[in-house]
């Protein structure tokens, strides 16, 4: 159950990363040129994750980590195959960044009730593995979507960040706990 939590978080915090990175890229870039400050702007489109990580706690309780898992994927998957296509609409650039950042904040607080619950008497031991591979993902995101959104553009960038929160759907979906 650790190695299946910990992968697919690696591969939405991969995504995660690339999003916010090769966004970063994109809005700096022709024809937007836009200042760090604007840029800076769109991160509060992400305050939404807050308020899902309580609804997820919640949900997660009353219907299991899994549903809530790929339910929570299924939302920034598609916000963000959405998003990669309307950089040039702010105001569905933001709504589509607020859904994405929701749906992967839901699906990490249920996947880390998962991995809390292999073993309640070293509940550390496990969550300090998944954050070490989690932030792998993390970190090969943001070097991808940097250099992604330069090489390739923005929707490249978003499709690629949307088929890797696909495979992490994929692999809940296939898993035969959690």
């Amino acid at each position: 159950m650790l190695r299946v939590a910990a992968i697919r978080g690696a591969l939405w915090f991969f995504a995660f990363c690339a999003v916010w990175a090769g966004l970063a890229v994109a809005l700096a870039a022709p024809p937007f040129s836009y200042s760090a400050e604007r840029i800076g702007w769109y991160a509060l489109a992400g305050l939404a994750g807050i308020p899902a990580t309580q609804a997820a706690g919640s949900w997660t309780d009353r219907v299991g980590a899994r549903r809530v898992v790929l339910a929570g994927l299924a939302l920034a998957g598609t916000a963000v195959a959405v998003g990669g296509f309307a950089l040039a609409d702010t105001a569905v650039t933001l709504v589509c960044l607020a859904l994405f950042d929701a749906g992967l904040f839901a699906a990490q607080v249920a996947n880390q009730s998962i991995v809390l619950a292999i073993d309640p008497a070293a509940p550390a031991r496990f969550n300090s593995a998944y954050m070490l591979v989690y932030f792998v993902g993390g970190s090969l995101g943001t070097a991808f979507g940097a250099a992604a959104a330069e090489w390739f553009g923005w929707s490249i960038t978003a499709v690629l960040s949307a088929v890797a929160i696909g495979v992490a759907g994929a692999i809940t979906a296939a898993a035969t706990k959690g």
